[in-house]
């Protein structure tokens, strides 16, 4: 079912079926409960009213504290950049998207080989400033290179994105000790802690294990996250049949439930704390026992999801929208990837991530970032509408023209020429015998020359030297 709310609406779910997936959620969570094994967490939970289990570390929260807990969650927050211009703001339930790229990758499609092979930190620093470049890409997400240790290589990832974009940066930690740092670097960067907490310029992720289980360095990440004022991306992704219930309504029921203990504990904690809910959903393809990131269903689940989540919460949600199952740029690619942004877009996340990304994730593919730029222009351009007034009606231009004539000159045409029309960057646009004669250029071509380009034409606003340097002893501290 599709509404004019906001723009286009996708709804899988009537309000009586959402009000049935939450009390569920609610139901779960105070008679059965979920595992969180971080003792200071388990102590706040407490004195909050939960029913807190130390020694099997299991706590079960009546209704009016979740409830309390949703209340206190944000609407509507700024995601700061070094450079402010850049700042990006996500709410819930937005017309437009904000949109970053597949973060987390290691793994590379050779743009000159096809070869898959391992991120190097080269790698990092051009594809940062590809994504620095693209007004499509609002910000940026991290790759992580194999040829820095990974004892520190969260550390030295968010030193390579501060010196390599002036966007908002997202980051994941892997150790409290580089959580740590992290911290302090986005503090340097900022100028310090209260301006950091106006204009925070990097933000972070985590999830638990589904289903239900909160390990102590992911609630360590919630907690820091609520103390400083860092957006935090509140993540989770069972997998059907797997960590998650099989069926497509058993998922969203599950994700529904594990945000919510999410939630009470981040806001029991840290009322008033920036979150983004991050609820993320695999299936698998039983006959290889694959796991599958981009089949029709799980983008349902996601779609669903959204819409369970903007009715209950109030609160942004980012979603991953194009992963792939496939391995490179093809066809396959672009029909899954086309529905992962549509729906999402179309039930109203606030943030979609995921462009570049094949492999369910698993690697980053530059020739593919350079087509999903122009998903994201497709995707952007109908979200707009069309524009509708006296004079785009064109009614005296109609009459102008006359019988049998054309709008070619006409002023409307001229006037409304660039605005009311997508301008592609490397859609083949062509007359048969001049695309001919320019080489027959296929999609994955012009994509990977406008790659190229941006990797040997943009340059990043640079970092101030004296950051730079105070950076790089907080990277030495923990090599």
């Amino acid at each position: 079912m599709l509404e004019n709310i906001n723009g286009l609406r996708l709804k899988y779910f009537t309000d009586e079926q959402i009000a049935k997936i939450h009390a569920n959620g609610l139901d779960i969570l105070e008679s059965h409960g979920f595992k969180c094994e971080h003792q200071g967490a388990l102590e706040i939970l407490k004195d909050q009213g939960a029913k807190v289990d130390f020694e099997k570390q299991i706590v079960k929260v009546k209704p009016d504290l979740v409830k309390k807990c949703i209340r206190s969650g944000i609407s509507k927050f700024t995601m700061g950049a070094r450079d402010p211009e850049k700042n990006v703001t996500v709410e819930h339930n937005p017309r437009f998207p904000v949109r970053r790229n597949g973060g987390g990758v290691d793994k590379l499609i050779d743009m000159e080989t096809g070869q898959f092979r391992d991120m190097l930190l080269s790698d990092t620093k051009e594809l940062f400033h590809v994504l620095d470049a693209m007004d499509a890409i609002s910000l940026i997400s991290p790759l992580y290179p194999h040829d820095v240790p990974e004892s520190y290589r969260d550390v030295a990832v968010l030193e390579t994105m501060f010196n390599h974009t002036s966007k908002h940066v997202n980051i994941r930690t892997f150790s409290k000790e580089n959580l740590k740092v992290l911290v302090e670097m986005g503090l340097l960067v900022a100028g310090g802690q209260e301006e950091f907490r106006q204009c925070p310029v990097f933000s972070i992720f985590d999830s638990p294990l589904s289903p239900l289980k909160f390990p102590e360095l992911t609630v360590e990440v919630f907690l820091t996250a609520g103390e400083y004022g860092i957006p935090l991306y509140m993540a989770n992704l069972p997998i059907a049949g797997a960590t998650g219930p099989f069926t497509l309504a058993g998922m969203v029921q599950l994700l529904h439930t594990e945000l919510l203990a999410s939630v009470v504990i981040c806001q029991s904690a840290h009322p008033g704390a920036p979150m983004l809910l991050h609820p993320l959903a695999m299936t698998m393809d039983w006959q290889t026992l694959v796991g599958l990131s981009a089949s029709i269903e799980s983008t349902m689940i996601t779609a669903g999801i959204i819409q369970v989540a903007n009715e209950i919460f109030k609160m942004p949600v980012d979603v991953h929208g194009p992963w792939s199952d496939t391995y490179i740029a093809d066809s396959q690619s672009m029909l899954e990837r086309t529905f992962q942004v549509m729906l999402p877009t179309l039930s109203g996340a606030a943030s979609i991530a995921g462009f570049g990304d094949v492999q369910e994730g698993l690697a980053f593919c530059p020739i593919q970032l350079g087509m999903d730029e122009e998903l994201i222009g497709f995707t952007m351009k109908s979200l707009e509408g069309i524009p509708f007034d006296d004079d785009r009606l064109a009614v005296e231009a109609i009459k102008r023209v006359g019988f049998g004539g054309d709008f070619m000159v006409e002023e409307t045409t001229l006037k409304y020429l660039r605005s009311d029309y997508y301008q592609p960057r490397i859609l083949n646009r062509l007359a048969r015998e001049d695309w001919e004669a320019a080489g027959r250029k296929e999609l994955n071509s012009a994509a990977k020359q406008r790659v190229k380009k941006l990797m040997k034409e943009h340059q990043p606003e640079p970092l101030e030297p004296g950051l730079q340097k105070e950076l790089r002893k907080l990277v030495k501290s923990r090599q």
